[in-house]
């Protein structure tokens, strides 16, 4: 497919002139619009239908940034180029890449929303009228429906301010190529998801401060977790609920992997299909998705409906400090995000505390 690359060129004599005098006006435009910058660029270079480059990468064609096969600059020769200013966005979407490639934390949530912050006030179904039973109307019979109801939380919650910063002395990796400096890049992304499933499982643990954390259903022997164990944490749902997920220490991941009801691959075909990847998450026992949370309390293992149970309110999303990436090159950067997660639908998680 052809790409028309004229809007894009006009836009290249822009990002040139903008980084020769290390020029951040773009970002705060798009900052001012409650754009990111890719959004802003693809406002001014829309792409086609179809296009198979976006404005973005459009950009980092036309200034000769490659970050793979022979070719591949090095990060000096992006900080030197005409596209500097394209720097920080590409450093927060390879770090966007990251943080998706090893376990996407928005896999565990039914609804990310946008909120101005720096508080958010929930609102939640409570689900205690609507489980009876479907009243049918009959003229002069008195009886009433089911009544479903959408209430605020009691009180509100917090939005939190989450993210790493990384010190990359320019003199270290400078002679970087980007096919390389990119890794680690997709590491801290990998990394911050990781904080973010931490939280997600304190939250179904002990609750948002206003709702509760989720209802322990263990009933088996304490200290072992069998089989039976976990199909009873399947089946302790209420519908429509479901078991989707599983989030829990990596002990405890391991210890549902190895229970003997998933080593015969006869008859478990996920089972084989693990043993050749060697990825736990190929597994699906009781047809949940299995996830680690690194910081979880060991024993207390979190199954949720991942459709309804938790929602996420975003403040900022991932931005990163784009003018000390260009001024101070890299050292002491922080890429960041504002968000709370909240309980969304009442009963949608349990806890098997063994």
């Amino acid at each position: 497919m052809n790409i028309n690359l004229e809007n894009a060129r006009k836009l290249k004599e822009v990002i040139v002139v903008h980084s020769r005098a290390g020029n951040l006006a773009l970002y705060a435009e798009a900052q001012e619009q409650g754009l990111s910058f890719s959004e802003l660029l693809e406002q001014i270079d829309p792409s086609e239908p179809g296009a198979p480059l976006d404005a973005f990468e459009r950009q980092l064609m036309l200034h000769g940034v490659l970050a793979e096969g022979p070719k591949s600059i090095s990060l000096e020769q992006f900080v030197v180029g005409g596209g500097l200013i394209l720097l920080p966005e590409y450093i927060l979407r390879e770090v966007r890449r990251g943080y998706k490639m090893v376990q996407d934390p928005t896999e565990l949530v039914a609804a990310v929303v946008p909120e101005p912050g720096p508080t958010v006030r929930p609102i939640y179904i409570k689900t205690a009228a609507a489980k009876q039973s479907l009243a049918k109307r009959g003229a002069g019979s008195g009886s009433a429906y089911p009544r479903v109801e959408l209430l605020y939380r009691d009180k509100e919650a917090d939005v939190i301010d989450r993210g790493r910063e990384f010190d990359f002395s320019y003199r270290v990796v400078r002679n970087q190529k980007l096919a390389e400096f990119r890794v680690f890049l997709w590491w801290i992304g990998a990394q911050m998801a990781y904080d973010e499933i931490d939280e997600i499982y304190n939250l179904l643990l002990n609750g948002d401060g206003t709702s509760a954390g989720a209802t322990d259903v263990f009933i088996g022997n304490a200290g072992t977790f069998a089989y039976s164990d976990l199909v009873h944490l399947a089946m302790s749902f209420d519908v429509p609920a479901g078991l989707t997920h599983i989030v829990a220490a990596k002990s405890d991941i391991e210890k549902i992997v190895n229970l003997s009801q998933f080593q015969d691959p006869l008859v478990w075909r996920e089972s084989e299909l693990m043993q050749r990847s060697g990825d736990y998450r190929s597994l699906y026992p009781v047809n949940a998705r299995l996830v680690i949370a690194p910081q979880a309390t060991s024993t207390k293992i979190i199954a949720l409906d991942a459709r309804f149970a938790v929602r996420e309110s975003v403040a900022q999303p991932l931005m990163i400090e784009a003018e000390k990436v260009i001024n101070q090159k890299l050292e002491a950067a922080v890429v960041s995000k504002e968000s709370v997660y909240t309980v969304m639908v009442d009963d949608c998680a349990r806890l098997s505390d063994y």
